[in-house]
């Protein structure tokens, strides 16, 4: 199967340096997330850890985002969330299921959220929230705005009926919705290649179907900043498939050694983005191999004091555990 590649208009420049250095901090600051998260649940600390190692680039589309813009992220958009607006300590609280935690410590890790930044929070079943997400794009339209919505899931969520019913209303309707595929190959421990609706022909249309390889920040930035600039301008919904590895195990439930070969784990690593990024950078002199080595200590330092302050944060409490369960009664509108 082939599909267009990149945005559909050159019009988004290149990232600057000083713009591709900081996304690189802020890649390597997900990945120490991950590996502390890791680490955590390792001493008892944690019940649960899903990574988002190998879909960090995926964050560039943020930098193109508005405050008015939505998103409705899946589990391995750390990277995302961090280019959003979100902070380490408030993934870190997430992670402990604190009181303080966006979810007063009711949702697993890894299920973003943030009312402050548009963020919807993710839904367990994979493909949950793509429904919501085509309404809220729907909403925006109805309100004549131009915000644009995302919403991400991973290949094998492709196959869920959510996925289908979200895509015919966006085209249906031209909503300003992009969504966005995150391939990387697996769902859980099978391969997804054969059954993914990308790789059969004839399930969706070519021309809203735009192919990114999203190992690679520059091109994220820039392919992805077009789609945005595309869409927001009234050009309908755009499906990006998104070419990535998941460089760690489906969760910490699993171990990826089990099912992929040692040697196509070992091959990922050069795929890493961060290790693509930072080797652009430091082959154009922007960067030196001491200084990202400096920069790794530093993020490792505070990413594990972030960690640190959010374990000793108070538990939610007993008597809260209904508090925003209930929303505001909304009486019932005809649509126009």
């Amino acid at each position: 199967m082939t599909y267009p590649t990149g945005g559909p208009m050159s019009v988004i420049p290149s990232a600057d340096t000083k713009t591709r250095l900081d996304f690189l901090r802020l890649m390597m600051t997900s990945r120490e997330g991950d590996r502390r998260e890791g680490i955590l649940l390792r001493q008892s600390k944690g019940w649960f850890q899903v990574s988002g190692m190998g879909h960090e680039a995926v964050g560039a589309l943020a930098l193109h985002l508005r405050e008015d813009d939505w998103i409705y992220p899946y589990y391995r958009d750390r990277g995302l969330m961090l280019a959003r607006g979100l902070s380490t300590y408030d993934l870190a609280l997430a992670y402990f299921a604190k009181r303080d935690s966006s979810s007063g410590g009711r949702q697993m890790p890894g299920h973003y959220s943030s009312a402050e930044h548009n963020v919807v929070s993710v839904c367990t079943p994979t493909g949950g929230g793509l429904i919501p997400a085509a309404g809220t794009a729907w909403g925006v339209q109805l309100d004549g705005k131009d915000s644009v919505v995302i919403a991400t899931v991973g290949d094998a969520a492709m196959r869920q009926g959510e996925f289908y019913e979200a895509w015919a209303f966006a085209v249906q309707e031209n909503l300003p919705l992009i969504l966005i595929i995150e391939d990387n190959k697996y769902g859980i421990s099978t391969p997804t290649e054969k059954f993914m609706a990308l790789n059969i022909d004839g399930i969706l249309s070519h021309d809203r179907v735009r192919k990114i390889d999203a190992r690679h920040f520059d091109k994220v930035y820039q392919e992805g900043g077009e789609i945005i600039r595309q869409v927001r301008n009234g050009g309908g919904p755009v499906m990006i498939w998104a070419d990535l590895d998941r460089l760690s195990s489906h969760t910490s439930s699993d171990d990826h050694r089990v099912y992929r070969d040692a040697d196509d784990i070992a091959a990922m690593a050069d795929r890493d983005p961060i290790k693509l990024l930072r080797d652009d950078l430091i082959r154009e002199g922007a960067l030196t191999m001491e200084a990202f080595e400096a920069l790794q200590q530093e993020i490792i330092e505070s990413v594990d004091a972030d960690y640190r302050r959010a374990e000793v944060a108070e538990d939610p409490r007993p008597e809260e555990y209904m508090l925003h369960m209930d929303g505001d009664p909304v009486a019932p509108t005809r649509p126009p």
